[in-house]
């Protein structure tokens, strides 16, 4: 067993891109920790997933634009579901702080 807290970050952390850390992974279920700040979809790029993933804001702030050009806004302990093939992209995240995830692909 592996103790960890999704809250400390490396102080070394490299975050030129965006950051995804596999917390639990395998045939049925990820359940990962997604580092960002500033990060966005780059333009034109949908994210079409063949899991449905239910996604959390744990720190920062967030906004998903999805195909529709729906857009809703996430700050901290706010969640979404995304079913499998809804094409969605991030549009925003915060610049000035980490926006820290957790996402649940199932």
């Amino acid at each position: 067993m592996k103790k960890m807290n999704v809250f400390n970050l490396p102080p070394s952390l490299d975050l030129t891109e965006e950051v995804f850390q596999p917390l639990v992974k395998n045939d049925h279920i990820l359940i990962e920790r997604i580092i960002s700040k500033a990060h966005v979809t780059p333009e034109g790029q949908w994210y079409d997933q063949s899991k449905s993933e239910w996604v959390m804001v744990l720190k920062g702030a967030a906004e998903i634009t999805f195909f529709n050009e729906e857009k809703v806004s996430l700050t901290v302990g706010e969640a979404i579901e995304l079913p499998a093939h809804c094409k969605h992209r991030v549009s925003w995240t915060a610049p000035n702080e980490e926006t820290l995830w957790l996402a649940i692909h199932y």
